[in-house]
């Protein structure tokens, strides 16, 4: 019995040498996701939202954190990735409030990552205001709820080790009639 578990535990060794997985450990043991693979399954959930995609004007980013790397990448030319700063001037120019998206994610499993659509909306004025010092502008960030109905993922990819890849399971802003 002892002999047979001896060379089961050798034959999963050698079938499975030199296969890579894209889920690595890191080196406390945890299981994490590359950046690049990371930002390709932003760039994914972003092509794959076809109401923004099919709406007309212009869709707003946030270019903080994840957005100025996946605004280099192959992203649709509906959205545009502006920082904070070009957030306040055109909501100045425009004189109403800018609606704009802020990416996120969030790792559920080793093998699981839901990515976040949050709304948030700038809106900002020009003059002169008195807060620590003198200010020509004042801003404005509203984060929008997500509701009271629980945790909701927008977009959730889940890794396929047979395929090596990353599958979209679940899209909330798609909705299938059957």
């Amino acid at each position: 019995m002892k002999k047979a578990f001896v060379i089961i535990l050798t034959l999963i060794g050698i079938l499975s040498f030199g296969q890579e997985n894209k889920l690595d450990q890191n080196e406390n043991g945890l299981n994490s996701i590359e950046p690049t693979e990371l930002y390709s399954l932003y760039v994914r959930a972003l092509n794959s939202r076809f109401d923004l995609i099919l709406a007309s004007g212009w869709n707003y980013v946030e270019m903080s954190g994840y957005g100025k790397r996946i605004a280099e990448l192959n992203v649709s030319d509906r959205f545009k990735f502006l920082t904070n700063e070009e957030l306040i001037d055109l909501s100045i120019k425009k004189r109403k409030p800018i609606s704009i998206i802020r990416l996120n994610h969030k790792i559920i499993e080793k093998d699981t990552i839901d990515i976040i659509f949050g709304d948030v909306s700038v809106t900002a004025k020009r003059g002169i205001f008195f807060q620590r010092g003198i200010r020509f502008k004042k801003a404005e960030f509203s984060v929008g709820c997500g509701g009271t109905n629980g945790y909701q993922p927008d977009i959730r990819f889940v890794f396929d080790r047979k395929e090596n890849k990353w599958n979209l399971i679940k899209n909330r802003f798609v909705t299938k009639n059957e």
